[in-house]
């Protein structure tokens, strides 16, 4: 089921300079490590109520976190029930571990991450997924096919990521296989310039990091995400069990406030493209062009979908056993959402 997001915006042409090229990757680039959220979502945080328990959901600055800072925007932090803070985080592992670990409560997380967690033993449930669609497979210009990407190198952010679902998929449909590429792990934000570089010839990530490569001219859009599977899951909010256990009416709230956000960031785009300035520190012209390509409606997690996702990381070998779906996803909350009074059923 695809959903696609009305998000518009104006796309740059024409080749930047090498300076400029340079400077946009440096805005790009998150800090190492855990980082606090935006300076407005800071002075927000910093008003809230000190009677109500701190849940700290991790991120990172990418379009699948949106609903997460707009939904802080929306309410500066405080709910009925517990004061939210957002953690920013800079990779996939360390966002993990600290998932994993306890130290935070929650994160807006890749489903193939949880699933291998839960295999592993970790107390995870998906209450909610955070888009749909919005990953993309970007080329060097005159790469026209993904047949011609035999013999090449192709970057993916993570081993664990829908991406390299999406790779494995995109490269069977071409009639190529896995092992015809050299596959490369990447952070997001060094893939355009790798590719400016021609040290990878293609790379499959989250936005806003691929509309960067469009503007610069860089590359180009070869596939979107619903273009190999359509409506294509990739992230989702994943809390500990014991939290959910703990504080069920908090996460009631969340999974409210994350749905609900995700209906207005098609509503109001501009809204969610100062969100996103705010918090993950876009451009505004890349995040007007991103939204155009990922959907945050139809956010119900389903346990049909996770399968799919599992059978793709038993069939490349990423998990060695399955795990019991309906141990890991929860809907309770998503399901009971009604998009069109903004409250739960």
């Amino acid at each position: 089921m695809e959903r696609r997001g009305k998000a518009t915006g104006r796309r740059l042409a024409g080749w930047w300079n090498r300076a400029g090229m340079l400077l946009l990757v440096l805005t790009l680039a998150v800090s190492t490590g855990a980082v606090g959220c935006g300076r407005q979502g800071r002075e927000r945080q910093a008003a809230v109520s000190k009677d109500r328990p701190v849940v700290r959901i991790a991120y990172l600055p990418i379009t699948h976190s949106l609903p997460l800072a707009v939904a802080h925007m929306n309410t500066g932090g405080t709910f009925e029930n517990f004061n939210l803070e957002p953690v920013k985080f800079s990779s996939w592992p360390e966002l993990t571990e600290a998932l994993h670990s306890g130290k935070i409560q929650g994160a807006i997380t890749m489903l193939e991450l949880t699933l291998v967690g839960r295999q592993k033993g970790f107390p995870l449930k998906v209450v909610a997924l955070s888009h749909r669609n919005g990953d993309v497979m970007v080329v060097r210009p005159e790469i026209g096919s993904v047949a011609e990407l035999k013999g090449r190198r192709v970057a993916i952010p993570h081993r664990l990521s829908g991406h390299n679902i999406l790779l494995y998929i995109a490269l069977q449909d071409a009639g190529l296989k896995y092992s015809d590429i050299q596959v490369v792990e990447m952070p997001p934000p060094d893939m355009m310039a790798a590719l400016y570089r021609g040290e990878v010839d293609a790379y499959l990530v989250a936005e806003p990091f691929g509309a960067a490569a469009v503007a610069q001219g860089v590359g180009r859009v070869l596939l979107r995400a619903q273009d190999i599977w359509e409506g294509w899951i990739c992230c989702g909010l994943a809390v500990r069990e014991e939290f959910l256990n703990h504080s069920p009416d908090a996460v009631a709230e969340l999974v409210k406030a994350l749905l609900q956000a995700g209906e207005e960031i098609h509503t109001d785009p501009q809204k969610a493209i100062a969100a996103s300035t705010s918090y993950f520190g876009h451009r505004e012209d890349l995040m007007a062009l991103a939204l155009g390509w990922i959907c945050y409606e139809d956010l119900v997690p389903q346990v049909q979908e996770f399968e799919r996702l599992q059978d793709y990381l038993v069939a490349m070998g990423l998990m060695k056993e399955r795990v019991n779906l309906r141990e890991l996803v929860d809907d309770r909350w998503a399901k009971g959402y009604s998009p069109r009074s903004g409250s739960s059923k």
